[in-house]
């Protein structure tokens, strides 16, 4: 462990008694310290061009100079030593012009005043200390603020004038510095929303802080839609000092958005409505007497429709999950095991020989939960049993009810899932490779990315697991109640 570097005073003073006393009042107090005493101009001059001191001590009268003159050239050639001052006639008004220079302390030549001499020189050097580690925090804080481009960062005072200003402001709002710095909040803002910040500012005031979007606009003119956070900033007294500002050009994603909900409305409304209308005519030709090739058409006619309906469906599904925060359930009370045993008829009679789908229920199948995306789960994993399983095999379905959710258990026999592709089950756009020769790989890819997502959406969860000797088994867990179904579950109470 290396020694600690010995203290180095410099004392100036053209009074060789009263550096003397300095002198031995310092060494006595501090074990190693190294005094450097300057008694000329040209000493002076010297010390402050080779510098390396700790703590700087002045006489105030001095032939070449004041201290207050001295003062100000050691913080401006080496900030952040400190300065104490020691006067024999000078009177005390006259050294205290010196403290908003930064002096730390002033002492007269008096024993008395020698004696406090180690102890004011303590204070003076932990003040030094932590002063430069403000200064140290403020400087890394600046570079920090500074190297965010993505982000305008600045500071508003209370009277919402702009009093600090990052290169990331300049980026996204086009003003520089000196065009920014004093002027009034709502620059930053479109002419219509100079109103909303008032309340906004005024809401950050009382509750700390404030997130929103709004319109802003730049030096240009031009219009970009902003993220904005605003946190209020007060003094220790509590009084309100002003405003950290966040602002973020969120134009491209406003844009998406917009560009999300014209994609939701086109396939769902206007895509829907001409394929619902293609699925009631051609239903309408199969039913009546036809002849056999109107009524094959027809057919077809119907099973490209319901194809499309389902992809259309399954896009929907993942444009919302993708960039709508997640499939939206709708929960209802309903007994679960019932809804399986009706989607197993159903998929048994669109599987003809395809094998048979059996049922086994232990507990009780009530709970709160959306039946339209859960019958969607069940045919899925039911209808990829039957596909994939050994043809003609059996699909075995297992229910458990337990006292905090229910256990959906569906397996089936035939080749495993590869290994390659069993980690991306869930990810959307995977299908399985090795049954395309069957004629079993239709559609998106996109199953069992929905089954997942609307598992999830309930607070589910769903695994799998499919080896040569042990089969393919997916199994999911609900709880009785899907988070978005807390309210209506406690208001209506369980079945």
């Amino acid at each position: 462990m290396s020694a600690p570097t010995p203290l180095r005073v410099l004392v100036v003073d053209d009074s060789a008694a009263d550096r003397l006393m300095a002198a031995r009042t310092l060494r006595r107090a501090f074990q190693g310290v190294v005094i450097l005493e300057v008694a000329t101009a040209e000493e002076w001059e010297r010390a402050l061009d080779e510098g390396g001191f700790d703590l700087a001590l002045l006489d105030y009268n001095l032939p070449w100079a004041d201290g207050l003159e001295l003062l100000r050239r050691i913080h401006l050639r080496l900030p952040g030593i400190p300065v104490i001052m020691l006067t024999g006639t000078t009177r005390e008004e006259t050294v205290l012009e010196a403290v908003p220079e930064g002096l730390e302390e002033y002492l007269p030549k008096t024993l008395d005043a020698y004696e406090q001499l180690p102890r004011t020189v303590r204070f003076a050097l932990e003040r030094g200390r932590q002063r430069r580690a403000l200064l140290e925090s403020r400087e890394t804080l600046r570079l920090v603020i500074e190297g965010v481009k993505g982000h305008a960062i600045f500071f508003v005072d209370a009277e919402r004038r702009i009093s600090s200003w990052n290169a990331g402001a300049q980026a996204v709002t086009g003003y520089s510095e000196p065009e920014a710095l004093g002027q009034p909040f709502r620059l930053l803002l479109a002419p219509e929303e100079e109103e909303h910040p008032r309340g906004e500012l005024a809401e950050a005031a009382q509750k700390g802080h404030f997130t929103g979007e709004r319109w802003c606009q730049r030096k240009d003119g031009s219009r970009f839609w902003a993220d904005m956070t605003m946190s209020a900033l007060h003094h220790e007294e509590g009084g309100l000092r002003g405003y950290a500002l966040v602002v973020r050009d969120a134009t491209e994603r406003r844009r998406t958005e917009e560009f999300r909900e014209r994609l939701l409305g086109v396939v769902g409304h206007d895509l829907r409505g001409p394929l619902q209308a293609i699925l009631l005519q051609a239903r309408v030709l199969h039913r009546t007497q036809q002849p056999e090739a109107v009524s094959r058409g027809a057919t077809r006619i119907t099973v490209a429709a319901e194809r499309m309906e389902r992809l259309i469906r399954d896009l929907l599904d993942l444009t919302r999950s993708r960039l709508g925060g997640g499939i939206p359930v709708q929960c209802q009370h309903f007994d679960l095991f019932a809804l399986v045993r009706e989607v197993s008829e159903e998929v048994e009679l669109v599987h003809h020989g395809g094998g048979r789908v059996r049922v086994r229920m232990d507990g009780d199948g009530y709970g709160a939960w959306d039946p339209g995306r859960l019958t969607q789960v069940v045919q899925n994993l039911m209808g990829n049993a039957l596909k994939y399983g050994t043809p003609g095999g059996p699909v075995e379905v297992w229910l458990r009810g337990t006292p905090d959710g229910v256990f959906l258990t569906v397996h089936n026999d035939g080749p495993p899932i590869p290994g390659d592709l069993l980690p991306h089950l869930f990810d959307p756009f995977r299908r399985g490779e090795g049954h395309r020769d069957r004629g079993l790989s239709q559609g998106l890819g996109l199953g069992l990315y929905i089954v997942h997502e609307i598992v999830r959406a309930h607070g589910g969860h769903i695994e799998v697991s499919s080896t040569e000797e042990e089969g393919t088994r997916f199994e999911v867990r609900l709880p009785r109640h899907a988070p978005p179904c807390a309210s209506l579950a406690a208001a209506e109470g369980s079945p």
